[in-house]
């Protein structure tokens, strides 16, 4: 994902209090955030990732693959 370089503490802290991340960590390349979850299906996967990630201030772009 791609987060403003000025929220990246604090959407990386924000996600990895979530029980769903199995791992967040801040990386380098095209993206400066990578996340790990796991959800029960595709259907709570598209509830996580528009009402709990897209939501947090800085957060510019997501990429997903379930």
């Amino acid at each position: 994902m791609k987060v403003e370089p000025s929220a990246l503490a604090s959407v990386g802290t924000a996600m990895a209090t979530h029980p769903e991340a199995d791992v967040v960590a801040a990386i380098t390349g095209p993206t400066n955030l990578m996340a790990g979850v796991t959800c029960r299906d595709t259907r709570d996967l598209y509830s996580y990732i528009t009402e709990r990630v897209a939501p947090l201030h800085g957060v510019r772009e997501l990429e997903t693959a379930p």
